[in-house]
This record gives C-alpha cells, structure tokens and sequence, in this order.
C-alpha cells in the first residue's frame, strides 16, 4: 500500500517528523538481505478502528492483568518476588510492552517498566537474565523479544550492554547445556533477538551463536518437508510416545510450537541464504491448512 494511502486509513499514522527518529534497521554483512525491513516500535501510530481495538485490550485484560492474576502480579519472579518464575512475566512484558508504547500510554509504561527495571538491574554477574528459580533457556527467548522491542521504542542503553552479556554468556552455557524441551523447538525465537542485535553492533561472535541454535534446534524444516502428521492427532497417541509429557511428539505437534515455527526457513534464510529456507514458511502454512485446517482460518 503506498505510504499516503496507509497514512490516511484509519489503521495508522506516522508523520514525516515521527519517522524522522525512525528508521528501519538492515541486514549487515554477510546477513542475506531481506526484501522487507520492519520499522521500529513507536514509527507507526494506530488510528480509527485498530486504535479502538487496542484501547480495549489496554482497558482489559491486557493491562490489567498484573492486578487479576497472581502469577504476573507483584510476586512475580520477574520482579524478584517468589512467585512463578518461568514463561509468565515475559509472556505478559512481550505484549504490554508494545502496547504501552503503540498507544504512548503512561500507567502501562509504568507497569512494564517495573519487569524490565528488575531485569536488567539485577542481571546476573555471568550474563544470565531473569529469575536465579529458573534456568530454562526458553523463557529468555520471549524476554529478550520484549527487551528488543522495549529498546526501540526508548533507546534505553542499558539494553544493548545486557544481551551482550547473555549472549556471551549463553554462547559457553550451550556446550553444557543444551537447548531441550521448549527451547529446542522454539530456538527460532532465539534467533529473532540474535539477529536484532548483531544489526546494531555487528559482532561476529553472534553468528556463531546463531549456528549453534540452529544445530541444537528442531529440524522444522525437515519435518515439514517430508510431513507425518497427516490424520487427526489425538491426546492418547500423544502419550503412547516414549518420554513423558514433554516428548518429541507431544513437541513437534504442539500448536503454538508449530505457529512459531512458521517463521524458522525465512529467520534461518538471512545467515544459509537458502532460497528453500526463506521459502519454508509458506509450505507449513499450505501443509498445516491442508491437514489441520479449521474454518476460522487457524489451525
């Protein structure tokens, strides 16, 4: 859609002097380029219905969640309480954040700043983020998605200083432990946050990095390209697989694993250049379709 055209919508609005401060951020070398870059949090306004929508969600529950539920409330580990400790607060921070700043509302600036005020001054002396109750990997991948986001939106330099650390830190920590169970098989999610940052401060190390996820990552890739789950999967095929709860099957069908999959080809095609990657993502949508398909368009 031309620029004018989007600007006068009724969906958004950005003013010449609002992207001035703006501008989207491009691959580096030897990052594949993309046709399409994402501009910043806060470049685009929401305006007419979609500006209604999210003065819903910020008069609902999505900003004000913290103060119905108690596992985002003030005893969350996010805020260094003894509360829950693992995907919950990020869960939370990955959505109010974008809100907060979308809508330049202060009260949910307030409200995801507390998380992210605790996070990084309270950042472990070995580059670990977030609750010393938990160590899974997989939490930190949703954490460091808000933390992005959070930086584009205010330029805080505290941000850039804190991945650093955990990327270095979690680069030594795979060889000792490996991504498993959620952040096997959302590694992808990983990677986003790597990606981000190596476009601002063009550390090679972190390419390393990057191949190290996708080396210790689910094959999306492979599965999608030579599909088995063809009929309906039932919760008691799901326990006939060896492994417990979390096993491979359980996994790799999972929905929401399979939804953040999509983006795995295209996220790995900027460091493999493949044009098979970069294409993936619409093959799992056509596979995911055609055998899970609902009516309302999800799967």
């Amino acid at each position: 859609m031309p620029a004018r055209k989007l600007l006068n919508s009724g969906v958004g609005r950005a003013s010449a002097d609002t992207l001035a401060g703006f501008s989207a951020v491009k691959n580096r070398a030897p990052l594949h380029q993309n046709a399409l870059y994402p501009l910043p949090l806060g470049a685009i306004r929401p305006a007419g219905w979609l500006q209604a929508q999210l003065e819903i969600q910020a008069s609902g529950l999505s900003g004000h969640l913290d103060e119905t539920w108690a596992d985002v409330g003030p005893n969350s580990g996010w805020l260094g309480g003894t509360g829950e400790s693992w995907e919950r607060g990020p869960y939370f921070l990955d959505g109010l954040v974008p809100l907060a700043y979308i809508l330049d509302d202060a009260p949910l600036k307030s409200k995801a700043q507390k998380y992210i005020d605790w996070t990084l001054n309270n950042q472990s002396p070995d580059g670990m983020l977030g609750p010393a109750a938990n160590n899974d990997w997989w939490p930190r991948m949703v954490l460091l998605k808000a933390l992005t986001q959070y930086h584009e939106a205010t330029r805080d330099a505290r941000v850039i200083p804190a991945l650093e650390r955990y990327f270095t830190f979690q680069a030594g920590e795979l060889y000792k432990r490996k991504l498993h169970d959620w952040g096997r098989f959302r590694w992808q999610d990983n990677l986003l946050s790597v990606v981000w940052l190596y476009n601002r401060n063009g550390d090679q190390k972190l390419l390393n990095l990057a191949r190290l996820l996708h080396a210790q990552g689910y094959d999306w890739t492979a599965e999608f390209g030579n599909f088995p789950y063809t009929e309906r999967i039932s919760s008691e095929y799901l326990r006939s697989a060896p492994g417990g709860v979390l096993n491979e099957l359980s996994l790799s069908t999972h929905g929401v694993n399979n939804a953040q999959a999509i983006k795995t080809g295209p996220v790995w095609s900027q460091i493999s250049g493949s044009e098979k990657d970069r294409a993936a993502a619409l093959q799992m949508t056509r596979i995911l379709d055609k055998y899970h398909g609902l009516p309302n368009g999800m799967f």
